[in-house]
């Protein structure tokens, strides 16, 4: 849930809204994303932003943003010439400072004009100027003193009138304070209204994070039918990571077992120990039934996003379930979003395990998505190399592509080279790589990556680890200029 209304519905009126020479004008580029958010109207915006309409601009950084192959330095760009040193639109801050927290890699980069920008306007003028402090607040809470942010917080508390979400604030300035109880307190409310406050909570929550949060989860399960559906998607997706690190963390315990002379050819194991596997197998089955009924609830209530994940893995999980109810699903995506459905009928056509195996209609597919710019149709076309539909697998190729998908701006290509060298066969495993690229994944905003990197953490030398965050930082330097 964002935390305010979407900029180009409440700044309408500080707008130049002169039609460009030609396309759209600003107000019916609005009409249209009102109708379709997923509207195409980047190259109308491109034109008046171009002739320096600053809520062109702001609009424009928006949707560049949640555009995964777009390139961060062109938002971040757009928001600064938006913002216009204080002379501007004060929003294209808190716009800026949303970008950020997704990305925690670009935040050094952008700090010393941050903490210029702060001083260019008046935080106490009213609630829009107030809630951009916060949200920078949240970014970098270094940056305002305690006492100046909770002042900043009661004038917003005060005289916000339209979607207003303090419970974020609050937590964060807690825990400022060095105030633990009401932090926690705080993070707990947050995560009922604030999208954000999810992740942020777990990392709260320091080394027990994968103990308490589905311990406080549970104690949501009644409240879950009437939680916003973002949020319920985000907290089963949080909780599916956790049980598919503890699955790791099993797997490799059993690894080392065998491995020390517990295996099928050597000692068999004690009862105790088969006792204790059973339990802790039961446990991490129930665990992972908890996470899919959060993601089955948000599937039912018609979210898209959720589909799309329960749709997929589905298809990552071909002998648990069938290629009937994964076309079901994919049916159901396609009369809100048919090309996302187009996206997963393509991988549903690339399931070695099922009789609706077709290469022919997977490539067709593909290309009819590249055509049209699909933004993963490449990453497609990577894992139709990777998996070897219609041949034998050629990883250097599917490299190769999420490399150049990885240049143009994709974070989601960076994860997939990751996992391509964490487990690839032959010259693609490498374990070092594959955490120097889930790192810079997650720090460009792939949340996703967390959950490998524990995986990887388990297993890798502190070397190895060290060596790998030395290459990470050159790469995301790379990546973020």
């Amino acid at each position: 849930m964002k935390p305010m209304t979407p900029t180009w519905l409440l700044f309408g009126a500080l707008a130049c809204t002169a039609p460009a020479l030609a396309g759209q004008s600003l107000e019916q580029i609005r009409y249209a994303l009102y109708k379709d958010p997923s509207a195409e109207v980047t190259a109308d915006l491109r034109v008046l932003a171009e002739r320096g309409d600053l809520a062109s601009k702001l609009l424009l950084g928006d949707l560049l943003s949640s555009s995964d192959g777009a390139s961060r330095q062109e938002v971040i760009r757009l928001y600064h010439e938006a913002f216009a040193d204080g002379r501007g639109l004060v929003p294209a801050l808190a716009s800026l400072a949303r970008l950020l927290d997704r990305s925690p890699g670009l935040r050094q980069g952008q700090r010393a004009w941050v903490e210029q920008a702060l001083t260019r306007y008046p935080s106490n003028l009213d609630p829009r100027n107030a809630s951009t402090t916060l949200e920078v607040f949240l970014v970098y809470p270094e940056l305002v003193p305690p006492r100046e942010a909770a002042q900043v917080l009661g004038l917003y508390e005060q005289s916000c009138l339209l979607n207003c979400r303090p419970e974020l604030y609050r937590a964060v300035l807690a825990e400022r304070q060095g105030d633990r109880v009401a932090a926690e307190r705080g993070y707990q409310q947050a995560v009922r209204v604030d999208l954000r406050a999810i992740d942020r909570y777990y990392r709260f929550l320091g080394d027990d994070q994968d103990t308490a949060f589905p311990a406080f989860a549970r104690t949501l399960e009644s409240e879950r039918p009437k939680l916003p559906v973002d949020i319920v998607h985000r907290i089963g997706s949080l909780l599916d990571s956790i049980t598919s690190v503890r699955r790791a963390e099993q797997d490799a315990d059993r690894y080392e077992r065998q491995a020390n002379g517990m295996g099928p050819d050597k000692a068999q194991p004690s009862p105790q120990q088969l006792a204790r596997e059973k339990a802790e197998a039961e446990a991490l089955d129930v665990a992972t039934a908890e996470a899919h009924r959060w993601r089955d609830n948000a599937v039912e209530r018609g979210f898209v996003p959720a589909m799309v994940s329960k749709a997929n893995y589905m298809i990552s999980n071909p002998t648990e379930h069938n290629a009937e109810e994964t076309q079901s699903l994919i049916d159901q995506v396609k009369t809100q979003e048919p090309t996302r459905a187009k996206a997963l009928q393509a991988s549903f056509y690339m399931v070695n395990n099922w009789l609706t195996l077709d290469p022919d209609k997977a490539r067709a597919l593909i290309d009819e998505l590249i055509a049209s710019h699909y933004p993963d149709a490449q990453l497609l076309l990577g894992e139709y190399y990777s998996k070897g539909v219609e041949d034998e697998p050629d990883q250097q190729k599917a490299l190769a592509i999420f490399q150049q998908q990885a240049q143009a701006g994709s974070t989601a290509a960076w994860y997939r080279m990751a996992t391509l060298h964490a487990y690839g066969r032959a010259i693609c495993h490498d374990p070092v790589k594959a955490y120097t690229y889930a790192r810079v994944a997650l720090d460009l905003g792939e949340n996703g990556a967390r959950s490998l990197l524990k995986r990887l953490e388990k297993t890798l030398k502190k070397d190895d680890i060290e060596r790998a965050l030395v290459a990470r930082n050159d790469l995301l330097k790379e990546a973020t200029l």
